[in-house]
């Protein structure tokens, strides 16, 4: 592996990532479903979703970002 490229928490989440789809043969699916039944026991315990309008502002926002950058160095 390149050594520059290696971040310990990308690697920790990746690990995560296979262990949670082992549990379920590979099933996205059934962990989608496992998780999305989990959803109240993890917001009662201070977990905080992105809302769909949430969602949709962020990227607006990061669409208007990109166009702004492009524009600027368009403009050099």
């Amino acid at each position: 592996m390149n050594e520059r490229l290696y971040d310990p928490i990308v690697a920790e989440v990746r690990q995560n990532r296979e262990k949670m789809l082992a549990e379920f043969n590979g099933d996205t699916k059934k962990l989608t479903a496992y998780l999305a039944s989990k959803r109240p026991e993890m917001e009662a315990a201070g977990l905080r979703f992105e809302t769909e309008r949430e969602r949709k502002s962020r990227l607006t926002q990061t669409r208007q970002r990109q166009e702004n950058i492009e524009r600027r160095l368009a403009s050099l």
